[in-house]
């Protein structure tokens, strides 16, 4: 189906207003006088100065080791256990590894971290065999080093779709959201999923504004394939994705090539067709995956921790980024179909929170970091929104003063949970604790408070 083009700005960018797709005369005849032309530079020195202190923040904060939890959780040591048994048998019997993993797996009542990662697990082996470290080091590396490259595609994505001005305050707040520093301090797989997942989402979009283009498309399919293979939560992602594409109709965000529904469907293809060969066939692969799933609803952790109404995600971001939901969400009632970032970005938030809230026994706010960009987004959109209402003010210096604030809050909030409360994984019980809205009662409390309120106990 095809659509009509978006509009876009004299530099050839997507505007979020469409009033800014019409330039005015002097866009025809464009003349740098002598006395603008210093002032020009200025103002490049100064995009530059602040970028590379937005990203100099970014990394600081997500390389210096400032988590309150300080032991080896379950799930980092099952990965670490699995890169040194790749590293012995050789990154080339993987599928060895795998078997081992399977026949395990059959015999235990539980299910555990599973082999089949090979999307997270391969890179931290090779991380680990180029750096000589151990396991847990390599993929705390990995992690750290994906969380990095997320930041700097932050910036890329904002700078291709929104500009200067909204590519800066974008990588704000994505160099100081909590969830995003807290992935970047852990041996866990969920921020290099993000990673994934948010290349995936932002290839998407360039293959709806260029449509047919094979460079866009081959790196679609590549992004989509290594999200199979690292997370079976791929399907939330893929499914979100398939969906603003059948909507865009309505959403009128590009245009839509049976190529590009072709990638959508390729990519995962092939990385279920790598993973049977891991397990042994296609048949394999669904008999493996179908006890997988009826074992994962009998965890004991998953049933404690991880179960909860619909609107949990909802509740755990407000609980964790207040401010930057409350933005995100006043963006969301405003957003029209003019604006093809926007529409696109809120259609796929909306579906996928739609899927990832309907499994039971699998929600937790670390799964939907990945969530971060398209929250960042909207709400640095909102910002942009306001500081144009203050026509007196500059409107730069209120846009400031807005970013600040939210990147403030951020980082405020990473201190509060992940630093000074020592979550470990940020479910809803532990986010509420550590806030101080949830008290221990002592035994000699009176009776009319709930006999349930007790301190809660480390697993």
């Amino acid at each position: 189906m095809e659509l009509a083009a978006a509009p876009v700005n004299v530099l050839g960018r997507m505007s979020p207003d469409p009033e800014e797709s019409l330039p005015s005369p002097a866009h025809f005849h464009p003349v740098i006088s002598a006395a603008d032309s210093p002032r020009v530079f200025r103002r490049k020195i100064l995009v530059f100065a602040a970028m590379c202190a937005v990203l100099a923040c970014g990394t600081f904060l997500r390389l210096y080791p400032s988590s309150g939890f300080d032991n080896v959780g379950t799930d980092e040591r099952g990965y670490a256990v699995f890169v040194r048994q790749i590293q012995i048998a050789g990154l080339w019997n993987y599928d060895a590894v795998v078997h081992v993993y399977k026949e395990r797996q059959y015999r235990i009542k539980e299910a555990v971290v599973p082999a089949t990662r090979i999307g997270f697990l391969a890179p931290a082996v090779l991380v680990g065999e180029i750096f000589r470290v151990k396991p847990l080091r390599a993929l705390h590396l990995t992690a750290a080093a994906t969380g990095l490259l997320l930041l700097l595609l932050s910036a890329l994505f904002a700078y291709r779709a929104g500009g200067t001005v909204t590519m800066l305050g974008v990588t704000a707040l994505m160099a100081t959201a909590p969830l995003q520093i807290y992935l970047c301090q852990r041996a866990l797989i969920d921020g290099y999923f993000a990673f994934w997942a948010t290349a995936a989402v932002w290839l998407a979009w360039e293959n709806l504004r260029r449509p047919r283009h094979w460079g866009w498309l081959v790196g679609y399919i590549f992004s989509l394939t290594i999200l199979t293979l690292t997370k079976e939560n791929a399907a939330f992602v893929v499914a979100a994705i398939f969906g603003v594409l059948v909507l865009n109709r309505y959403l009128r965000a590009g245009t839509v090539t049976p190529q590009l529904l072709l990638a959508t469907v390729a990519g995962p293809v092939i990385g279920i067709l790598i993973l049977a060969a891991l397990m042994g066939g296609v048949g394999e692969w669904i008999a493996f995956n179908r006890m997988f799933i009826v074992k994962s609803r009998a965890n004991f952790y998953s049933v404690l921790a991880q179960d909860g109404p619909w609107y949990r995600y909802a509740v755990d971001w407000l609980i964790v980024s207040p401010a930057l939901v409350v933005f995100a969400c006043g963006r969301v009632f405003q957003t029209r179909r003019s604006d093809q970032v926007g529409t696109f970005l809120v259609a796929f938030l909306l579906l996928s929170f739609i899927a990832m809230s309907t499994v039971k026994y699998g929600i937790s706010l670390r799964y939907a970091a990945f969530w971060d960009l398209p929250l960042c987004w909207l709400a640095c959109s909102q910002a942009i929104a306001l500081s144009r209402r203050f026509a007196q003010v500059r409107p730069a210096l209120v846009l400031s003063g807005l970013v600040l604030i939210l990147s403030a809050v951020g980082v405020n909030q990473y201190v509060r949970f992940f630093v000074t409360g020592a979550v470990y994984d940020p479910i809803t019980a532990a986010l509420v604790w550590s806030s101080g809205m949830e008290k221990a009662i002592p035994d000699d409390a009176p009776s009319t408070i709930h006999p349930a309120a007790k301190a809660p106990t480390a697993p």
